[in-house]
C-alpha cells in the first residue's frame, strides 16, 4: 500500500482519489474545507464517500512522508501548485502530472533529483462536480501512465502496477506522443464548446467540421515539425470518437468559461501558436481561437 498524496480536489482528482482509495492510503490536498465529506457517483446510482483525507496545506508537516505526488490541478496552476509541495517531496518518491495539454514536464524535470521519478497520466476518464463535494463520473476511457525522466522511464511498468487501481490503467514507453495525440482531442473539442457554449457531442454537427479540420491541420504540422508520428485522418478520427463517447457532456473549459474560471487555453491552442513562432510555421486558425477564447474569459 503506498501513501499518495493528490494535489488538486477537481472532478479528475476525486475521481482517482475514489478508484486508488481502494488499494491505497489517498490525502487529498486542498483549499475548501476539509471537514466535509467527499462523495462519488457514477449513473445517478447512490452516491459513495470517498474514502480519503482531505487537508489543507498547512496539515503536510504533520503528516508521514508520501510515496506518490499526483498534481491533478490544471495546466496554468501546475508551477505555483509544485513550489508549494517541493519541500515536502522525500528524496526518493513518485511525481505524476496529469492535466489537459502541453508544457510543464521540462521545467518540473530540472526540480527533481535523480531518484525522483517524474511521469505524466493522461486520462479519457470524465467526470465533472455537481457540486464542491459530489462529482458525478460521466464516461470511461483508458488511463495511459509513462515516464518523463530517466527513471520514470525505467519504471513507467512499475508506476502502471502501483496505480492499477484506476480503470482501464497501460503504461506506455512514449509517453510525449499520447500527450500529444490527447492534445489534438483537447484542440478539437475543449476551446469550440467553451466558444459555442455546447455540449461536446454537438461538435459533430456539420458547420464545425471546416474549423475543426483546420484546427487540427496547424497542429499536425507542429507534430511533423517535431517529429512525431501524427497524422491528420487519425488525429480527426480520435477527435470523433470521443465526441460521440462524450457526447452528453459539457468539456472541462466549457464548464471554466461558464463559471468565470481561468481555463488551460494557452496549454492547448497557445502551445500550438507558441510552437508555430518556433518551427515558423503558420497557425492562424488556433491563433483566433486562441484569441476568442482569452476574450470571452475576460468579457464574463
Amino acid at each position: 500500500m503506498a501513501k499518495i498524496l493528490i494535489i488538486g480536489d477537481g472532478a479528475i482528482g476525486l475521481l482517482l482519489a475514489h478508484f486508488l482509495s481502494a488499494q491505497h492510503s489517498v490525502s487529498v490536498l486542498t483549499r475548501k474545507s476539509t471537514s466535509n465529506t467527499r462523495f462519488y457517483s457514477s449513473d445517478n446510482s447512490a452516491s459513495q464517500k470517498i474514502n480519503a483525507s482531505f487537508i489543507s496545506l498547512n496539515e503536510l508537516n504533520s503528516l508521514p512522508k508520501f510515496d506518490v505526488f499526483l498534481f491533478t490541478v490544471k495546466a496554468f496552476q501546475v508551477q505555483s501548485a509544485f513550489a508549494q509541495i517541493k519541500q515536502f517531496l522525500p528524496q526518493h518518491c513518485s511525481v505524476v502530472l496529469s492535466h489537459n495539454g502541453m508544457g510543464n514536464v521540462e521545467q518540473l524535470k530540472c526540480e527533481l533529483n535523480e531518484h525522483q521519478a517524474l511521469y505524466f497520466l493522461t486520462t479519457s476518464m470524465a467526470g465533472f462536480k455537481s457540486n464542491q463535494y459530489i462529482v458525478q463520473h460521466t464516461g470511461n476511457g483508458q488511463s495511459i501512465i509513462g515516464g518523463c525522466n530517466n527513471l520514470g522511464v525505467k519504471n513507467s511498468k512499475i508506476m502502471a502496477d502501483q496505480l492499477t487501481a484506476i480503470p482501464l490503467l497501460n503504461a506506455s514507453m512514449n509517453i510525449e506522443q499520447l500527450r500529444f495525440n490527447k492534445l489534438l482531442v483537447n484542440i478539437a473539442i475543449n476551446p469550440l464548446s467553451a466558444l459555442h457554449n455546447i455540449k461536446n457531442g454537438q461538435l459533430r454537427e456539420p458547420q464545425y467540421c471546416s474549423i475543426i479540420i483546420n484546427l487540427l491541420t496547424e497542429a499536425c504540422n507542429i507534430a511533423k515539425a517535431k517529429n512525431l508520428d501524427v497524422t491528420l485522418i487519425n488525429a480527426l478520427s480520435s477527435a470523433y470518437d470521443v465526441m460521440a463517447r462524450t457526447a452528453e457532456n459539457f468539456s472541462s473549459m466549457q464548464q471554466d468559461v461558464a463559471h468565470n474560471r481561468a481555463t488551460e487555453i494557452m496549454a492547448i491552442c497557445g502551445y500550438i501558436s507558441e510552437q508555430g513562432k518556433l518551427h515558423n510555421i503558420k497557425t492562424p486558425f488556433n491563433d483566433e481561437l486562441l484569441a476568442k477564447i482569452a476574450a470571452k474569459k475576460s468579457a464574463v
